[in-house]
């Protein structure tokens, strides 16, 4: 018989080669195949919730978003992040530029929509593009938001007749989630139907921490309003996802125990500060001592600025000598600082507004990262859940109420709902270089003017006709702004050129020049 071509040690473990197998398996090997799976030292305490995001949301959802303002409100590292980040993604407006070839018409539409910006928000406390701002900041700081789109009666707009009102996170409740008779289905608020489309959000009348106005009969009533007239506006990370959760979840704990940290340093700096100096011994006490007999014996003084403690008879002064922060602890928050600010996609100097570290090359760098980030989440999220959603209402409306013929639109109205939205320019961080980068890629041919412009927030062919008046104005009125600087006139050999014969020359400097 041939003998076997390995030999297998007793107790060791044994190599079963499947017949059907692409690989092998270990028999007895408790190990496995990935690490991260492994349940050995290092990981045994690793053992974080399956739940699906939504029942996680639906469980945590309130607790999150009341830390989250509480950190908005009075930590100054998460607030200065919150406003950052709807500075830089809204900035003063993403503004839409339709894309139909009829200039008469898309220019009338354009202005309409101007000025209905003036009247968009139901509360009147600012303009379209002040509520794109709320919006991004409320989206980032709670996870979402909503607008919910008021129908109003001609008479009162004198533009497109409707309005958005804006709704927090708290207007839907999170633990509202049942079965209605009709076959739907309210999961945290938000009614679905037999094939998962969302048909309605079931909205407080009140808000749930807010006082409700007098004479209110029932505080804890809820309005159902169709989903045609909501717009949702949240960054789903995970399929299936029907609420937001806040950016700061990610970094709560560690923003809140920084801020715990740097208040105890503070109140033991504060506290040391309290003590100058202590008496010790016995002997009287010439800070203290009166003839009042009716004063309490006390030994300890009261805790003040350049409070000096007696501590008995025979006195002896030393002073205090408080404990510095010690040198590590501006590597301490500097490191902390760094994973907030990467947890929270905000640019270390950005958060905390020191500038003093990094050189002009690995800044821009993380600019340049950051802003590609926030563009993504601009037309990801803002442009195509609210912006897109807001102008294809306002064309409806418009041409519902009359206030502007589109023709064709009755038979596709598709064509006048396409529309660019310009998010606001971008400084240029070095203008020489960049301005001169872009002027050669458009003469070379790797973009074009209208996609140079529209990086810049403006429309291109709105750009050229401002051009094509202001030149026209300027030769009625005989301007020449574009005339270049005139050089300045050749030296003649021989001409004085102002220069002290008596000066030592300077070769170098001359070629120089």
């Amino acid at each position: 018989m041939e003998k076997p071509r390995y030999r297998v040690k007793a107790g060791s473990e044994r190599i079963t080669i499947g017949a059907n197998a692409a690989g092998f398996t270990v028999s007895g090997s408790s190990n496995p195949a990935f690490e991260g799976a492994g349940r050995g030292r290092r990981l045994q305490h690793f053992n974080p919730p399956r739940s699906h995001i939504n029942k996680a949301i639906e469980r945590a959802g309130p607790t999150l978003i009341s830390r989250a303002r509480w950190l908005y409100e009075n930590d100054g590292y998460c607030g200065n992040a919150v406003d950052q980040w709807a500075g830089d993604a809204v900035g003063d407006g993403i503004k839409p530029r339709p894309k139909i070839k009829n200039k008469k018409i898309k220019a009338a539409l354009v202005d309409l929509f101007w000025r209905w910006t003036e009247e968009a928000d139901a509360d009147g406390m600012t303009d379209y593009y002040g509520l794109q701002a709320k919006a991004a900041r409320e989206a980032y700081l709670a996870g979402e938001c909503f607008f919910r789109i008021r129908a109003r009666r001609p008479g009162d707009m004198h533009t497109v007749p409707f309005q958005l009102q804006f709704h927090d996170s708290e207007m839907l409740d999170h633990s509202y989630s049942e079965r209605l008779a009709n076959g739907n289905v309210v999961r945290a608020g938000i009614e679905f139907d037999a094939i998962n489309r969302r048909v309605a959000y079931h909205f407080w009348r009140w808000h749930p921490n807010d006082d409700v106005p007098m004479g209110a009969t029932n505080t804890r009533e809820r309005v159902r309003v169709p989903a045609q007239e909501v717009i949702h506006v949240l960054e789903s990370r995970q399929g299936s996802q029907v609420r937001g959760v806040p950016r700061v979840a990610r970094v709560l704990v560690k923003i809140f125990g920084l801020e715990m940290y740097d208040d105890a340093e503070l109140e033991r700096k504060k506290t040391a500060a309290l003590f100058t100096a202590f008496l010790t011994g016995r002997g009287e006490n010439p800070i203290t001592e009166d003839d009042d007999d009716d004063d309490d014996d006390e030994i300890v003084g009261s805790m003040q600025p350049g409070a000096m403690v007696d501590l008995g008879d025979d006195k002896d002064v030393k002073f205090a000598q408080p404990a510095d922060v010690g040198g590590s602890y501006e590597p301490f928050q500097y490191r902390n600082l760094l994973k907030i600010s990467a947890g929270l996609g905000i640019p270390y100097a950005y958060l905390s507004g020191d500038v003093a570290k990094g050189n002009f090359s690995n800044v821009r760098t993380d600019i340049i990262r950051y802003r590609r980030r926030v563009s993504q989440w601009q037309n990801h999220v803002l442009i195509f859940q609210l912006c897109r959603a807001v102008w294809v209402q306002f064309v409806e409306r418009a041409y519902m109420a009359g206030l502007i013929d589109l023709p064709g639109y009755d038979e596709d109205p598709t064509p006048y709902w396409a529309a660019e939205h310009l998010p606001p320019r971008q400084e240029w961080i070095d203008p020489a270089k960049d301005v001169k980068a872009e002027i050669e890629a458009i003469n070379n041919g790797l973009k074009s003017r209208t996609q140079a412009v529209a990086e810049r927030g403006y429309d291109r062919e709105a750009l050229d006709d401002e051009i094509e008046e202001e030149r026209k104005d300027e030769k009625r009125r005989g301007f020449n702004f574009r005339q270049a600087a005139a050089p300045a006139p050749p030296v003649s050999e021989g001409e004085d050129q102002g220069e002290d014969e008596d000066a030592p020359e300077n070769d170098g400097e001359k070629d120089a020049a």
